[in-house]
């Protein structure tokens, strides 16, 4: 089963910092050049300098985003800007962020989860795209820390944890602060023995999900594997063995699974009849007529494919006030095509999309997926794009849900790239563990 266990994390000092919200950062991810740099320009001591540094012409082997990032934490902490908890703790994590018009509250564990090789106790859901990853490695080899926490979802159906979260959250938190997107977090120490006990037995008797953070979990893993190799008197318990890691029920109302909606390039006009005409194999294509602002009508297209029934409904939008509504009419076809699959896997809207419209009908597949396609999880920004000329059209689609994440995973199939994005993500610098 997994194994975790509290730790004593490192937190920003409020004796030093007047507004903690103004030093954290959105995991390194999520962050584009322009707000990495306004984030060096928000605080001097924002966590984005240890997460995803600048990078500079000048930059050398021995002066780089990843030793600069040591440098920055080791004077920190001689400075006590960042300190360390006195006591092992398990830290309830909250944080109210609003989406679409309403306030979510998604609250989780935070500790230490022990490393190990992809198996019955920890599973990856989403497929990811090649990256260079070697950077983590860096960072993290130079630093010997977790600046950010990866996400892991469990089930429980019995809600014992959750029952406990509430009961703690009903106390003054700890620390409390908003940041400047307006998302407000809440940490609460967990130092009670018998409390981490429960939480720790509780947790290991579940499977858990990797929803956000498999490629931090792979390169932690490989430094793992790594210091093992170097220390002749390793016992697995050493720090360099576990992974900061927020751990939130799967069922938790509070949490939201976003999707990836996809835009698409091309070289010549795009030929909307053509597109439409050829999806009317496979799917009930109805076109719907939206005379409003782009707001309302990014709203009207969401509500317009949003099923609670196991049924595939995806929107096609290519530039009018208007858009198509493709509902999926027999997954034999995707049965033909993917025989050794999952349910779960088949019933993806994504895998739908890839499959019987990109692939088949507009010729977009793993040889020049990524020259043809990019990603927006806003439709409003979607549209805008489409409306603008630079991409030809705009399909979006429905969240994942939570009973396709477990089929898919415990099945041993893994999601398509960008298929889930969980919100709201835990920021950088909020908790961190030291190696």
């Amino acid at each position: 089963m997994a194994k975790i266990k509290a730790f004593e994390g490192y937190m920003y000092n409020p004796d030093k910092i007047e507004d903690l919200g103004l030093v954290m950062s959105p995991p390194y991810d999520s962050l584009s050049e322009d707000e990495q740099k306004e984030l060096y320009a928000r605080h001097e001591y924002n966590a984005v300098r240890l997460s995803k540094g600048m990078t500079y012409d000048t930059d050398t082997p021995e002066d780089n985003p990843a030793t600069r990032a040591k440098d920055y934490l080791q004077k920190w902490i001689q400075e006590d800007i960042i300190v360390r908890d006195s006591k092992p703790a398990i830290y309830l994590y909250e944080q109210a962020a609003e989406y679409n018009k309403t306030t979510f509250t998604n609250k989780g564990f935070v500790a230490l989860l022990e490393l190990e090789d992809f198996g019955d106790k920890v599973l990856t859901c989403e497929d990811t795209t090649p990256v260079n990853k070697q950077h983590r490695y860096d960072l993290l080899a130079a630093t010997k820390a977790n600046f950010s926490m990866i996400n892991c979802m469990y089930v429980e159906s019995e809600k014992d944890l959750s029952r406990m979260m509430m009961e703690i959250s009903d106390t003054p938190p700890d620390v409390s602060f908003k940041i400047p997107d307006g998302t407000t977090e809440y940490i609460w120490r967990i130092c009670d023995p018998e409390k981490i006990k429960f939480i720790t037995n509780a947790l290991s008797g579940h499977t858990l999900y990797i929803a956000d953070g498999q490629n931090r979990y792979e390169t932690s893993l490989r430094y793992k594997k790594y210091c093992a190799s170097q220390n002749p008197n390793h016992t697995g318990n050493e720090p360099y063995n576990y992974i900061l890691t927020l751990l939130t029920n799967a069922y938790d109302d509070g949490i939201v699974q976003l999707p990836f909606h996809r835009l698409v390039k091309f070289k010549k006009p795009f030929n909307e009849s053509f597109v439409v005409a050829a999806c009317q194999d496979n799917f009930k294509v109805e076109k719907i007529i939206v005379d409003t602002d782009t707001s309302e009508f990014s709203e009207t297209l969401k509500k317009q494919i949003a099923s609670t029934r196991l049924e595939n409904k995806i929107a096609l939008y290519c530039g009018g006030e208007y858009f198509y509504r493709l509902t999926l009419k027999s997954s034999k076809p995707l049965k033909s095509i993917f025989p050794d699959k999952s349910d779960g896997y088949i019933s993806l809207d994504v895998t739908v999309l890839n499959s019987l419209i990109l692939q088949d009908i507009l010729g977009i597949d793993d040889t020049n997926y990524d020259e043809r396609i990019d990603y927006t999880k806003s439709v409003m920004d979607g549209i805008k794009k489409v409306r603008s000329g630079e991409y030809g059209c705009l399909f979006a689609i429905n969240p994942v849900k939570t009973w396709q994440v477990c089929s898919v995973a415990t099945s041993g199939d893994k999601m398509p790239p960008k298929t889930i994005c969980v919100f709201p993500k835990p920021a950088s610098g909020i908790i961190m563990n030291l190696l």
